[in-house]
């Protein structure tokens, strides 16, 4: 590990490998209420067989259409045998369980870092990735968040779900601010957590902005930097604006 960013923090695995070891929430910030952010954020469950025995990762998401659902690509690495999704009435979890299946995996561009940038922050150090779920049905009763389509104008304030799933189950949804602390040329986002930090199996979890179009997803949550896991202040969000451009999710 290499320290970057402001006051050069330890920068922290990303947010991922979630295997057998409790996924922890949102420290800090607040219980999801009911709006457009926590009425489309997810928690997402899958199993893998890495080598002999089954293995479990933890982590969140965002409904972007009425069958798909993205978050961090690294939260559904190698081929799963099975990916879950469960939605949220405000901080619990409720039913139906929908299954998932992987419809693309995207790696972007991270661009070059705006002149507000701390100088010593190497992008080669910064975990970027995407990944876009299909449903097995559509989802019924539930609006998707629009993605950002500028990634050149960062907003000056975001706001962060995670669902912080638990060895006993599905976790509790909780919200936070974020401000944004530096930027890249593709929307690469280093925001610090207002009044929190952010923890493992908040990974994927959306970030969104409001203007005067309403709600829609900036990024995901890619990576933390943090003194020490498993939890930081300062979360690595992967631009949304760069999934559906170019190619179509099939």
């Amino acid at each position: 590990m290499r320290f970057v960013g402001r006051g050069r923090f330890l920068l922290a695995a990303a947010m991922a490998w979630l295997a057998s070891s409790p996924a922890l929430a949102i420290d800090g910030g607040a219980a999801a209420g009911n709006d457009a952010l926590t009425q489309a954020t997810v928690g997402i469950g899958t199993i893998t067989r890495p080598e002999e025995a089954l293995r479990l990762s933890r982590c969140s998401g965002v409904l972007v259409a009425p069958d798909l659902v993205l978050t961090a690509a690294h939260c559904v690495n190698g081929e799963p045998l099975g990916a879950l999704v469960v939605f949220y009435r405000g901080a619990n979890p409720v039913r139906p369980v929908y299954a998932a299946r992987i419809a693309a995996r995207y790696s972007p561009d991270p661009g070059e870092m705006l002149p507000n940038a701390a100088p010593d922050i190497s992008l080669a150090d910064l975990s970027v990735d995407l990944a876009v779920l299909r449903l097995t049905e559509p989802v019924r009763g539930r609006r998707p968040v629009p993605l950002a389509s500028d990634p050149s104008r960062v907003p000056k304030h975001l706001r962060f779900a995670g669902t912080g799933l638990s060895r006993a189950g599905v976790g509790y949804l909780r919200t936070t601010g974020l401000t944004p602390v530096a930027s890249t040329s593709t929307g690469l986002t280093i925001a610090r957590v207002d009044g929190g930090r952010i923890c493992l199996g908040d990974s994927g979890g959306p970030v969104v902005a409001t203007d005067r179009g309403g709600t829609y997803v900036w990024g995901v949550a890619s990576a933390v930097i943090a003194k020490s896991a498993p939890c930081g202040r300062y979360v690595i969000v992967a631009p949304a604006a760069q999934v559906f451009s170019g190619s179509a999710v099939r």
